[in-house]
């Protein structure tokens, strides 16, 4: 049996039901909430409804979500929304009462989820000693099935190890009847990208080829994804070249192209050629809630307009021939929302925006009385506190099929968590740290630019301006994926550009000769944000420093 579909919904007793036989005595047959290891060595159903669970704790990056046991972080914000990209209008948002304050204490985190990574990685090495203490189901199928989990458990340690640095390394299953054995200490980081490189190379040499994947089997590892997932993994460890080894293979399989639309390739349901490997919802049984917290006040008036970006971000947007966007420019000032990087219009809801069968009004007007600019459109900013509060809507993820009043868990959008786009600038960035910008380098880059609508880099680039052309690129392509608040950790800059900072927003206003001005003002209101050198690292949570005498904190907490 070929399990569809691996990341949607399916309780176990479905799998019970196609693989116990018709005539056996129904109280025979093993409980249906617990599995046990005979059960699993005996039957390739359970083998693979047991992997399902261990793939169901794969990553999520979506606002609020249902039937996924690792479900997005921060309540009903995105992780970006703390790296000066993008707020939130409310206050009671994790994200911004929490993260942004620089309040993350190993008591309050809104980001830990150290509980349900251990859990998959348990889940994953009991299947593995199942597995490996022999099958009555064909042995094939048993080491997929085995390398599959290997995948699960190579990312968790990944998760792990970008979140807290050194993190106790358990390959076994644990007995609470040897003490020793529960209380593990933290392993160097190193040693844990070490055994990431090593297990996503012996899993490549298992898993089938993207190009060999029935549709029927979308959310599956592949061998392309192991590569993938591992050049990314070996960025962050800065083995810049064995991260480009591993990008490399995956560009060179030909198993993925660029998607040809961008702001479809976000709010399609799976199966783009782009994708490497998603999370797949239905919008029943397992569905998420971007829509329902992402879009505009007319469309969502309770839950929505949570995603707020902000003008800083919106100003990193070139111009369409590549150049910098300048306010000082006054052709650029005049029509700021022009002749832009085709992946502002794809990502971000401004004032005249289409969208959804009309244009968004954000428009504001002088109030005398007031002495400040006003909200009257539908969807102005601080019009109401529902409102966005820096004049600013996301497109992006948004699905155009889902209808306005869209309820948390009926999304079907997929989690586009590793994409060829991704492993392209991954390549940039590590061959560049390796060999400077030479022609691979700029191919690369290229590549994703070119199907943004804009123009190749300029040649002759120094080693340092190709780091800045990539970053940018980066912040840019995979915005509000996850991927800036990892990236600006990894480099080093995230104090730079994070400490005591208010971020700004933005009003419209029609002039009397019917142009538009437009006024930027901070959104001190919310509260200024802070990183310090110990926020690099998260806490490792108080529960478990409680349970576990050998783990030592992080500094600074």
């Amino acid at each position: 049996m070929k399990m569809k579909n691996i990341n949607r919904l399916l309780v176990i007793f479905v799998f019970a039901a196609l693989f116990v036989s018709c005539n056996e005595d129904y109280l025979d047959r093993p409980p249906l909430d617990k599995i046990s290891s005979e059960a699993v060595a005996q039957s390739e159903g359970y083998a693979e409804a047991y992997l399902w669970e261990i793939y169901a704790f794969m990553p999520n990056g979506f606002c609020r979500t249902s039937g996924h046991n690792m479900g997005g972080y921060g309540g009903t914000s995105m992780i970006d929304q703390s790296t000066g990209i993008a707020v939130s209008k409310s206050g009671w948002i994790e994200t911004q009462n929490v993260i942004t304050p620089g309040k993350m204490s190993p008591t309050n985190n809104p980001y830990n989820n150290w509980k349900q990574l251990y859990q998959s990685i348990y889940k994953a090495n009991n299947l593995i000693e199942i597995l490996d203490a022999g099958v009555e189901f064909d042995a094939d199928v048993a080491a997929r099935i085995k390398a599959e989990a290997r995948f699960v458990r190579a990312f968790q340690y990944f998760d792990l190890a970008r979140r807290w640095g050194d993190v106790p390394l358990i390959t076994e299953t644990q007995s609470a009847e040897n003490i020793e054995d529960v209380l593990v200490a933290r392993t160097p980081v190193a040693d844990v990208y070490a055994f990431i490189d090593t297990e996503y190379a012996a899993i490549a040499e298992i898993l089938p080829s993207a190009k060999d994947l029935p549709d029927s089997e979308l959310g599956r590892a592949t061998k392309e994804a192991c590569w993938a997932f591992n050049g990314r993994a070996q960025l962050f460890a800065k083995n810049y070249a064995r991260a480009a080894e591993m990008s490399k293979k995956v560009m060179q399989s030909g198993a993925y192209q660029l998607a040809d639309d961008y702001e479809a390739l976000f709010s399609d349901h799976g199966g783009n050629k782009e994708v490497i490997w998603e999370l797949l919802f239905n919008g029943a049984e397992k569905g998420n809630g971007i829509d329902m917290v992402g879009l505009p006040f007319t469309y969502r008036a309770d839950w929505g307009a949570q995603i707020n970006p902000t003008q800083e971000f919106i100003d990193e947007y070139e111009m369409k021939d590549g150049s910098k966007f300048d306010w000082d420019n006054p052709e650029h000032a005049a029509a700021p929302y022009e002749n832009r990087d085709s992946r502002f219009s794809a990502t971000i809801l401004h004032h005249g925006s289409p969208f959804k069968g009309r244009d968004l009004d954000v428009l504001c007007k002088w109030d005398a009385d007031l002495g400040k600019y006003v909200g009257v459109g539908g969807d102005a900013p601080l019009r109401t506190g529902l409102h966005t509060i820096s004049g600013y809507y996301v497109r992006k993820f948004m699905d155009p099929t889902a209808p306005f009043g869209i309820n948390f868990g009926e999304g079907k959008q997929s989690w586009k968590e590793m994409r060829l786009a991704e492993v392209l600038l991954n390549y940039a960035e590590a061959q560049n740290e390796i060999a400077g910008p030479d022609a691979s380098v700029y191919d690369a880059i290229n590549q994703v630019r070119v199907r943004a609508g804009q123009p190749e880099l300029p040649s002759g680039l120094s080693k340092e301006e190709m780091v800045e052309k990539i970053r940018h690129e980066k912040l840019i392509e995979l915005a509000l994926e996850g991927h800036r608040f990892w990236d600006i950790r990894r480099w080093g800059i995230a104090k730079d550009l994070l400490h005591e900072k208010y971020w700004t927003g933005m009003m419209v206003y029609e002039n009397e000769d019917g142009t538009f001005g437009y006024h930027k003002y901070p959104m001190d209101f919310r509260p200024k944000q802070i990183f310090l050198d110990k926020h690099y690292l998260f806490p490792i949570p108080q529960g478990e420093m409680e349970k576990n005498p050998n783990l030592a904190q992080n500094p600074g907490y």
